[in-house]
């Protein structure tokens, strides 16, 4: 009997030790697989540069961004990191001042106008009931067309003074990529888009859609006269809170539309004033 119970723990004490070995060696070949695909990555971020046109030795140098570290999924596999701005610098050399024109490189203006549209989308759902995805995506699609429409109406009205201010001179317009008669017409064909998007909601929708033109036009000129542009910038940007209600319901409840829209007016006064102050020294 004893020596079946030291035949056991010993099997045990085997089985534990070989367990440990496979785990451990599992382990550093992940490792070290991990580890070979960083300097693989890292490898393709470094540029040959060489000190002069003879044959010297070639010397690297990193491209290090610190403030941007790497980025990686849950099981460790580093992942690619892709701007919207790289993204129009693929795009064809004649097509990328329009599509900077509409700030497509900047996408956040367009999150700014979607997200009222959401909240608004989301409250009318019915209870327990998920928004409606695809008025949520006929609503993304506008919020791109018009913040670009909006855009490009800003531009136009303020192209002479966009040419003498550094953070604003390199601006499609201001730049002279192209000329004030093509981005009227390319106005004119992101109006007709989000008037196809408008005519897909209802009859009310389309009255109170159509209503919020007299502000997207009517902006820029806000900061020539009063030092409250960022009032009526809320007006404008936040006009999703009113018409995704409608979109859902048919109407407006004012007693929950108006609460949403002003609370997004004035988170609008915040974020707007804050990136005021962020720009001020490039903006004389």
């Amino acid at each position: 009997m004893a020596s079946t119970v030291t035949m056991i723990q010993t099997r045990v004490r085997v089985s534990r030790a070989v367990y440990r070995a496979c785990t451990w060696n599992m382990s550093t070949a992940c490792c070290r697989y991990r580890n070979e695909c960083e300097k693989t990555f890292l490898r393709s971020k470094w540029r040959y540069t060489s000190s002069s046109p003879t044959l010297s030795p070639i010397c690297l140098r990193p491209v290090v961004c610190p403030s941007r570290p790497l980025r990686t999924s849950h099981n460790g596999w580093i992942l690619p990191r892709v701007s919207a701005a790289a993204v129009v610098e693929a795009m064809p050399k004649t097509v990328q001042p329009y599509l900077r024109l509409m700030r497509l490189d900047r996408p956040i203006g367009t999150w700014l106008l979607y997200l009222p549209c959401t909240w608004s989308i989301a409250l009318a759902a019915q209870p327990g009931c998920l928004p409606d995805f695809s008025m949520l995506a006929l609503f993304g699609t506008g919020a791109v067309l018009m913040r670009g429409a909006g855009c490009t109406i800003n531009d136009m009205w303020d192209k002479d003074f966009d040419k003498k201010v550094a953070r604003t001179a390199n601006r499609p317009l201001a730049a002279g990529d192209i000329t004030r008669f093509q981005s009227l017409v390319f106005l004119g064909g992101q109006l007709t888009l989000a008037l196809g998007v408008l005519l897909c909601l209802n009859y009310y929708s389309i009255v109170l859609g159509a209503a919020s033109l007299s502000l997207v036009l009517t902006y820029p000129l806000m900061k020539r006269i009063t030092y409250w542009p960022q009032l009526v910038l809320g007006l404008t940007f936040n006009w999703g809170a009113l018409l995704g209600w409608a979109a859902i319901k048919g109407s407006c409840d004012w007693s929950v539309c108006l609460p949403l829209y002003a609370s997004g007016v004035m988170w609008t006064l915040i974020y707007d004033t804050i990136y005021a102050h962020q720009v001020i020294t490039l903006s004389v």
